[in-house]
């Protein structure tokens, strides 16, 4: 069987078309498809999923602009205290300054351990009983590739060609 054209995301998908199959490698599951079979393909972003979970991670974490907006206020206080305290005289409202100061700056410079959701992006093969879904990687390079490859099964099947 001559290869036409092959996607490999490193990452558990790999997808090989030759004339008259599809041969789809993911992980924990191996498939082959027939082209008289398939009605179409595509790639499917799940993005009601990606906006809810962009939702709860703003929801739930401090965001850069909330943690930045909490820093200068800390940094605010301890700049009144530090007045009040060489004003009035008085060190605790000095001391109180300059450890509210000090937080805020700390503050500032602390970044979030938690990581942000990323975007689920699926293979998708149209079958005439209904679809199947690959998820795959679609970062960097991979975009273009699979954007490729798609056109090759597109190429190759019998109702996209000429």
């Amino acid at each position: 069987m001559e290869l036409i054209a092959e996607f490999n995301d490193n990452q558990g998908l790999n997808v090989k078309l030759t004339k008259e199959k599809i041969f789809i490698s993911a992980t924990g599951n191996e498939e082959t498809l027939a082209l008289r079979g398939v009605n179409g393909v595509g790639v499917y972003d799940d993005i009601e999923k990606y906006n809810k979970e962009i939702e709860d991670f703003k929801k739930s974490s401090w965001t850069p602009k909330k943690r930045q907006m909490f820093s200068y206020s800390l940094i605010g206080l301890g700049i009144i205290y530090f007045i009040l305290g060489l004003t009035s005289g008085a060190e605790e409202a000095f001391g109180g300054g300059i450890i509210f100061f000090a937080v805020g700056i700390i503050v500032g410079k602390f970044k979030s351990k938690k990581k942000s959701p990323e975007l689920d992006s699926y293979f998708r093969i149209i079958l005439s009983g209904g679809d199947r879904k690959f998820k795959f990687n679609k970062t960097g390079d991979n975009a273009v590739n699979i954007a490729q490859f798609i056109n090759k099964i597109e190429d190759t099947l019998t109702a996209y060609s000429k």
